[in-house]
């Protein structure tokens, strides 16, 4: 840091920012010791800083122990950034419709960096159902949306976000060959919707279609998600026709007018 630099620094601020990218990248949180710890910070000023930050309901604690994770406060100021404002409020009646339809959970989300994120979703009607909460991270190559996300990039930046992903394996079903994720991305783009069968989780499956706002531009992804005891390999067609028609229909309202309706 230059002189300049260090004029205008605010040390408060400048750890509590430390102590939010650290926490950011350990989503099973971090006791107040051990952030003092790991950024080499008094023990008080991590303390003070964790104690406003709580109050202002940006982080919370694990239940039943000291482990603080952060909250969806972070997730709701950067949504406006992330996507348009009005996807979600758009988006749940049109999910709302096709859970009641398909009686499985729906969720929406957007990509955020090389991840994407859940926003927000409807529960599932069956006694077992998948429930995520908001504000999960998941890997592009392995979920159904990533694969979408990816699939409305320009082809440059297509590439050079495969080649850039670490493609960890989830189950035996995972995609880890960057030229395999690529050609899936190809079938992607020319089915109009994407498919996980126990790639990230084993037992469960996923179906997503692109959210597209004005432009074309895209907006983000709405997903089924289901046990693959009820949605089996063959009945992926009709469940994406379905999930594709939802995700139109967002569009629309989001004043989308370049659909290609089959």
């Amino acid at each position: 840091m230059n002189t300049e630099d260090h004029k205008y620094n605010v040390p408060g601020l400048d750890r509590a920012l430390s102590i939010i990218e650290l926490l950011n990248s350990n989503p099973l949180g971090l006791s107040v010791n051990e952030l003092a710890c790991r950024l080499e910070y008094p023990l008080n000023s991590v303390y003070r800083i964790m104690t406003t930050l709580e109050r202002r309901k940006y982080v919370h604690k694990q239940p039943g122990n000291s482990v603080f994770i952060l909250s969806e406060k972070f997730l709701q100021l950067a949504t406006p950034v992330a996507g348009e404002p009005a996807f979600i409020e758009m988006a749940l009646p049109h999910m709302r419709a096709l859970r009641d339809l398909s009686k499985e959970t729906i969720l929406a989300g957007v990509m955020v960096g090389s991840e994407g994120v859940v926003l927000e979703q409807v529960e599932g009607l069956h006694s077992f159902s998948f429930r995520i909460n908001p504000g999960l991270r998941f890997p592009l190559h392995s979920a159904a949306p990533g694969k979408i996300f990816i699939s409305q990039l320009e082809r440059k930046r297509q590439i050079s976000t495969i080649e850039a992903l670490d493609l960890k394996r989830y189950t035996s079903n995972t995609i880890v060959s960057k030229n395999a994720l690529g050609d899936e991305i190809k079938l992607v783009s020319t089915q109009g919707y994407g498919v996980d069968y126990e790639e990230a989780i084993k037992g469960q499956a996923c179906v997503a279609a692109a959210v597209l706002g004005r432009n074309a531009k895209l907006v983000g992804s709405i997903w089924l998600v289901a046990p693959t005891s009820r949605l089996a390999r063959k009945d992926i067609p009709k469940i994406a026709s379905l999930v594709k028609k939802s995700a139109e229909e967002i569009s629309t309202s989001l004043g989308n007018q370049f659909l290609q309706v089959a």
